[in-house]
């Protein structure tokens, strides 16, 4: 039997009332009931609201079916073989078994060798000159280095787990004990690549003076912490070159620091202050403006937002079109075309918005007009900066998985050992082999570097 809960105050007034009036106030009820889940449907999307274009998968994944299967390719090489033979009858023990070629089954597999350290004692043996009347002593083994504990290998490897895999050293600590039984602590990884990046200066040395005589840049920062303090990682990057820098100034300084104020190239960047007085020449990224306009159009649904939008759309996508159809035109209608885009530009900036997001626009047109187009009139240059954001987002991925750097001697190894490595991936060289080489190479004496940008 179920019992009422409602006040028997509240039923006395129930009961006292007229069946109209009981219907009535159903129905008043009922309304406040609607407008509450139509105010809570409305809170929902406002908190979380729809995705308006979700993206859908073109096709399924994998082939169509019935297609032929794919399995991975069989080696060539050969090292074991493993004979399985039958003496007798796994049925009956028969043992008058014969061999059948056509029931034989071949099955190959891959499969690697458990490390294992070695040691070894290095030891140079020393000599009495008569001539000379001095003591002589052996030059350095082939992979020997002076005074380390650790060999080449081992902390090439650490290189590459570090700034290429992303592994933190607790967690190369813990891999190296298990795949080879080697103990080391995560602080002999740290002073290890803290050493290498000094002996390796002189590389990275060379890559800095081929990119402040590049003939163009692309240029971005993000931000960056050392030991928990707020600075910035810098980056400047073309086709084959990139430098890393760690500096607590997000001003136009670090740009001179790294170029100096004579670097007669041209500088790709977003519209940062920063960039102003970097390069003979600029050009700024289009892409950035694109995605601010499409931010205002979204924001603004009113005639002189989406008149501004559509029009200074035309004439981005223009600039594109005659970019790439530069080789079909003549020298002088391209010329004239160029000419025309730029006027266009410079008419849309003058324009007066009483909208207040489209007046920045044309205030960032009018101050940056002539750079906005640059690509057109130089031959090989992109009208965006995605090559550096894209050369940035190695060290993005390594900001997630870590704390940064903890020492200005870790910020500096990682300028160091970041910008040859992305370097050497530019150029399709192998960071592992340049690595070993030139480390041994420096660190038993001799500083000429072998990197060749």
């Amino acid at each position: 039997m179920k019992i009422s809960t409602t006040p028997i105050s509240n039923r006395i007034v129930l009961f006292e009332q007229t069946k109209d009036e009981l219907i009535d106030e159903i129905f008043r009820l009922r309304e406040e009931v609607a407008k509450l889940r139509a105010g809570k449907k409305t809170v929902k999307e406002l908190l979380f609201p729809p995705r308006k274009n979700p993206k859908k998968r073109k096709k399924k994944p994998g082939r169509c079916c019935g297609h032929e299967g794919i399995t991975r390719k069989k080696p060539t090489q050969i090292d074991f073989e493993e004979h399985s033979q039958l003496d007798v009858c796994p049925d009956c023990g028969c043992s008058d078994l014969s061999e059948l070629a056509s029931a034989k089954k071949e099955h190959t597999q891959e499969d690697i060798i458990p490390a294992h350290v070695e040691v070894t004692k290095y030891i140079r043996h020393g000599y009495w000159c008569p001539k000379c009347k001095g003591k002589k002593t052996a030059p350095y083994a082939q992979e020997e280095i002076p005074y380390g504990y650790l060999g080449p290998n081992i902390l090439m490897q650490t290189v590459l787990l570090k700034y290429h895999y992303g592994l933190p050293y607790s967690k190369m600590v813990g891999l190296f004990k298990s795949f080879c039984s080697l103990e080391v602590t995560a602080s002999a990884l740290a002073q290890s690549l803290q050493r290498i990046s000094k002996w390796l200066e002189v590389e990275e040395k060379v890559i800095l003076e081929a990119v402040r005589n590049s003939k163009y840049l692309h240029m971005d920062e993000t931000g960056w912490k050392i030991h928990g303090d707020n600075h910035w990682l810098w980056n400047f990057v073309n086709d084959k070159l990139v430098i890393y820098r760690i500096r607590k100034s997000r001003g136009r300084k670090v740009p001179l620091e790294v170029l100096t104020k004579d670097y007669g190239g041209i500088s790709i960047s977003d519209f940062l202050s920063a960039y102003d007085k970097t390069g003979a020449k600029r050009q700024r990224c289009l892409v950035h403006l694109l995605r601010d306009m499409h931010k205002y159009k979204e924001l603004d649904q009113s005639k002189e937002s989406q008149g501004a939008y559509k029009k200074l759309n035309r004439i981005i996508h223009d600039a594109y079109r005659l970019d790439k159809n530069r080789n079909n035109v003549e020298p002088w209608v391209y010329c004239r075309r160029v000419n025309r885009l730029k006027d266009r530009l410079w008419e849309f900036a003058c324009t007066g918005f009483t909208n207040k997001n489209w007046a920045k626009i044309s205030k960032r047109l009018l101050r940056h007009n002539d750079e906005i187009l640059t690509f057109l009139d130089e031959v090989g240059i992109a009208s965006d900066n995605n090559h550096a954001e894209r050369m940035i987002r190695p060290n993005v991925i390594f900001r997630k998985i870590s704390f940064q750097n903890m020492s200005e001697k870790g910020a500096k190894a990682h300028e160091v050992l970041m910008s040859l490595l992305q370097t050497l991936r530019l150029q399709n060289q192998d960071p592992q082999e340049f690595f070993k080489k030139a480390y041994l190479k420096h660190r038993q004496g001799d500083m000429t570097p072998i990197l060749s940008v």
